[in-house]
């Protein structure tokens, strides 16, 4: 069975680092190199490869130069700046632990991670290398649009809860099909994007207006309450649409496919960024992610993790973060 799994990197990345820091725990390795969001994002991404037993797994992340943002001022105004080590961490994740293990990281100048996920998940169901199934592992609604008979969406809210929505699920919660949610977003509004919607018009009000329209786009733009709002409920649906990232072209799935990292390159990262607890569960991370090599350390490995990692805060934070590694 071919499983895709797709993962958001910001947003999930985002989620585990600032709930290290509302503990008010922040994290650096002996020389001072900011850890603290590195180690649950790595067991949570860890963990949810053991569960879901993927083939492939790619991650997506935002390129600079959001087009979004040059076509709408106002949209994701309201988002706080992030630290200078948040982007550090980021870098470390992206550029040397992820590479270790193998799986690929996808950004384009422009685009945002949702519209390149959208794009690999739609060519994992219709394009030329087909998969039986495809998970996208984020904490954002957005991406519930790419739900389909194939495609499942894992939301993120804690290591200890996530759920895993299929078709009906996004129907129970937003009384809409997927494909649908971008018009209940374009009337009602999306506050964390500082989309603002039309007054007056909430979730549910949105999904009768659709619903008695037929979802016909000209019979809802025409509705007493809504055709005072034409511009801006068009301006909305350019935003929330995710977009098609013709960049990617038609990709070649088999970059995505576990078992392209190596053992001793995710050894040193460990080891440079002295994340012993994940040290300790090496081994059933290298026949998980299928890393290729020998291990480095010698016969007495624990006692060469000790004295090569030293202390460190992982088992301080494990009741954060669950583990099923």
């Amino acid at each position: 069975m071919k499983k895709l799994l797709i993962l958001d990197f910001y947003a999930v990345f985002h989620r585990c680092r600032n709930a290290m820091k509302k503990s008010g725990r922040s994290f650096t390795t002996s020389d001072g190199i900011p850890t603290t969001g590195v180690f649950p994002f790595l067991n949570n991404v860890l963990s949810v490869i053991k569960e879901h037993e993927p083939t492939h797994v790619v991650c997506c992340y935002d390129a600079v130069g959001n087009q979004r943002k040059v076509e709408n001022k106002d949209y994701k105004a309201n988002r706080k700046k992030n630290d200078d080590d948040f982007y550090t961490e980021a870098r470390i994740l992206l550029d040397e632990a992820l590479y270790a293990l193998g799986i690929e990281c996808v950004g384009f100048k422009g685009y945002e991670a949702d519209d390149c996920i959208w794009t690999l998940s739609h060519q994992a169901r219709f394009g030329i290398s087909r998969f039986d199934e495809t998970i996208i592992f984020t904490c954002d609604q957005d991406l519930l649009a790419c739900v389909g008979t194939k495609c499942k969406v894992l939301l993120f809210n804690s290591s200890k809860k996530q759920t895993l929505m299929g078709v009906e699920e996004v129907i129970e919660k937003w009384g809409v099909e997927p494909e649908d949610i971008g018009w209940i977003k374009a009337l009602s509004g999306d506050g964390s994007d500082n989309i603002k919607g039309v007054k007056g018009i909430g979730p549910k009000t949105a999904v009768r207006i659709c619903e008695a329209s037929e979802w016909n786009p000209d019979i809802i733009l025409a509705h007493s309450k809504i055709r005072d709002y034409e511009e801006l409920v068009r301006t909305n649906l350019e935003l929330v649409r995710l977009r098609r990232v013709t960049e990617i072209g038609m990709v070649s799935m088999d970059d995505y496919e576990l078992g392209k990292g190596r053992l001793a390159d995710y050894e040193q990262f460990l080891s440079k960024y002295e994340l012993a607890s994940l040290a300790k569960r090496i081994a059933k991370t290298a026949e998980l992610c299928q890393l290729v090599g020998n291990t480095t350390f010698g016969e007495d490995y624990e006692k060469e993790i000790e004295c090569n990692f030293g202390s460190s805060y992982e088992a301080d934070i494990d009741s954060l973060c669950q583990s099923t590694n």
